[in-house]
This record gives C-alpha cells, structure tokens and sequence, in this order.
C-alpha cells in the first residue's frame, strides 16, 4: 500500500476541464460577517451554520430563510453530522474539565422536539453516534483518519500513519472515503482502505456531491491568510470544474441533492440550484 501512495503521491494527473455539473442558479441566503456552512441537510430544505470558530449552531430554513439557534456551545459546529431523516442531528459540546483540559460530550439534538441529550461523555467520535449502523463513519483524531463500524473505532488512515489526515468524507452509497492529507492532497480510497486514487492537490474540505463527484476548495494563501478560493468538483475519472468565478474567496463546500452551499470570507452564504 506504501508503494502505491508513493506512486499517487509522485504523479501528477493531467486534470482535464469539463463541465462536470451544470449551474441554474446561485442566490445569496444570509450575509453575517462570522458565518460558515457547517452542514447541508439531506433533502436540502436547511442549512447548518456556525460561526469562523465552529461555536454554535443555527438552522436556517431556506424556504423561509428563518433562522433558528440550536446551541452556543464550544466546537458543535466541527464535523457536524445530520441522520438521513434530517431530524437529528449530533455535535459536540466542548468544555473544561476539573484539570482545565478540553473534554467534549456528544449531544443529540431532536429538531422536531427541540430537545437536546448528552449520549457520550468525554468522546470524540460523534459520527459514531449517528444512528445508523450499517454504514461506517470517519472522522479525524490526533492527525489520524479513524473509522468507526458497530461501535467500535479503529486508525484507518489508509496512506500511512506518517501523514497528518483532515476532513473526512464518506459517499453517498457508502463504499468509498475521500479525505486530504496536508501537504499532499486529496484521495479517495474503499472503505477497506484498497483502491488508493489520487484525486488533485488543491482539493481542501473535500466532500461528496455523489458518488462520482467530489467537491472541494482549491485555495491560494501567502502562508498566513488565504488569498483567493473557488468551490471545485473532481470526477473520480480525472476530470475538473471550477463552479465559482473567482470574485470571492469561496470556501467549505456542502452538498444537497440538486443543490450546493458554501461560505465566503466575508461571511456570505450562497446556494447553488444544480440542474
């Protein structure tokens, strides 16, 4: 498996232009200067948004653009997860404990009843915590990609534990993971973790829009600030498209069925309408 990465990691794919999705619309649905898409519900009627430091949740409903506040809490608006009814929903609530230390319970949120329950204390792996066991899920720990299947966590971390893993993103059919190695780029891999595919080195924050296009920020920084960002869409058979025009530092994809939200560096919102 080392050699193959090492291949990936050497070769440089020729990405080919094409339009991979075809863009009706975009509309702007809130402006605040500290806000960012945390999730796309799965049908998508609303959007999750927290703020530049993952405090908080909000729902918006994009029908009525009626914003409703979920929690304050500390980190509930990193790596959010939403069940496939689009009632529940399971974040993170990071605290103190007695030794100053950060700690975060997983807390389940009925939308529908709008009431909270703390279901893990002092646990990391709230994708673990969204109910449905048939599919595995991943998140990342201490620089490393974890899977979770049946209630129990193992390193996954398919290109070697030398690499320091981020966002992680399993498909909509449930086969395949992409994620990003800093420094290094995007890839896909089987959940057993065979089938190492480069995808492209200026993927950030990839996530599925289906199961054989994956979304994500090709951003440009001068080490300190990022510069310039576009939402992007690779094809799982190489080729790319660019989905904004450049006049705004476009970043943090999330994808609906039809639709596509992400955020700006001025706190914007904006959904795009897929054909």
């Amino acid at each position: 498996m080392k050699k193959v990465y090492l291949f990936l990691a050497l070769a440089i794919p020729m990405m080919a232009s094409a339009q991979l999705l075809e863009v009706a619309s975009t509309e702007r649905v809130a402006a605040n200067a500290d806000a960012k898409v945390a999730a796309f519900s799965p049908n998508g009627d609303y959007l999750l948004l927290t703020n530049t430091s993952n405090q908080g949740l909000q729902r918006m409903d994009l029908a009525t653009q009626k914003v409703t506040q979920i929690t304050s809490a500390d980190g509930a608006g990193y790596n959010v997860k939403i069940a496939q009814d689009g009632n529940q929903i399971v974040y993170r609530e990071v605290t103190l404990d007695a030794t100053k230390s950060r700690v975060s319970n997983i807390i389940r949120h009925d939308l529908a009843a709008n009431k909270a329950q703390v279901v893990a204390k002092q646990q990391s792996h709230l994708a673990a915590m969204v109910a449905d066991v048939n599919r595995p899920s991943f998140s990342v720990q201490d620089r490393q990609l974890m899977m979770t299947k049946n209630g129990k966590t193992i390193v996954f971390s398919p290109n070697g534990q030398q690499y320091s893993y981020h966002w992680a993103s399993l498909s909509p059919n449930g086969k395949k993971v992409a994620y990003y190695i800093s420094a290094v780029g995007c890839f896909v891999c089987d959940i057993d973790g065979k089938n190492i595919q480069f995808i492209g080195h200026n993927c950030l924050a990839p996530v599925w829009y289906n199961d054989n296009i994956i979304l994500g920020c090709d951003a440009k920084d001068n080490g300190e600030v990022v510069l310039e960002s576009a939402i992007v869409a690779y094809s799982l058979d190489g080729k790319k498209q660019v989905l904004t025009n450049g006049e705004q530092i476009a970043v943090f994809p999330q994808a609906a069925e039809g639709k596509i939200a992400y955020s700006t560096s001025e706190g914007e919102i904006y959904v795009m309408n897929i054909k």
